[in-house]
């Protein structure tokens, strides 16, 4: 993905980028694409959740733990709390977890908008390049007719 945006927005000269643009876009690999891009974004989003729910968990775990053991100190029982050993590890993990879904999710959106940008910008130029065409060709007739009429009077 990194890889990816780095080629879609790297300052290349407009020529070249259109160039380059539109022989990808003759391929049609965003129509291609749609279903797998898709299932990764559907893939990504459950595991931001899933992420989610268990550092939730574990959040939630703690606390409790945390609140028998000042229960237990205030009432002037020392009570040991019971820490699972692998709570901050895992704590650890489901934050990391959370934040690469959540980035992986947020780059496949902005891959997904430059392309779509980039194509619109190739297709607004090749519209103009049209129009530019048949000003030109009208305005070569309009002179031709101009010509012909300054040499009838």
């Amino acid at each position: 993905e990194l890889i990816l945006t780095i080629i879609l927005v790297l300052p290349v000269p407009r020529k070249i980028r259109n160039v380059l643009a539109r022989k990808i876009f003759k391929f049609h690999l965003g129509d291609q694409l749609a279903k797998p891009v898709l299932y990764i974004g559907i893939a990504l989003s459950l595991a931001l959740l899933e992420s989610y729910m268990v550092h939730r968990r574990i959040i939630t775990r703690m606390e409790q733990e945390h609140a028998i053991d000042l229960g237990a100190t205030q009432n002037h029982h020392h009570h040991e709390a019971v820490y699972h050993p692998h709570d901050k590890q895992r704590k650890y993990m489901a934050e990391r977890n959370m934040y690469l879904a959540g980035f992986s999710l947020t780059l496949l959106f902005v891959i997904g908008r430059i392309t779509k940008l980039m194509q619109e910008s190739v297709e607004l130029e090749e519209e103009t390049e049209r129009v530019r065409k048949f000003v030109e060709q009208s305005n070569k007739a309009d002179e031709k007719f101009a010509i012909a009429d300054k040499k009838k009077d």
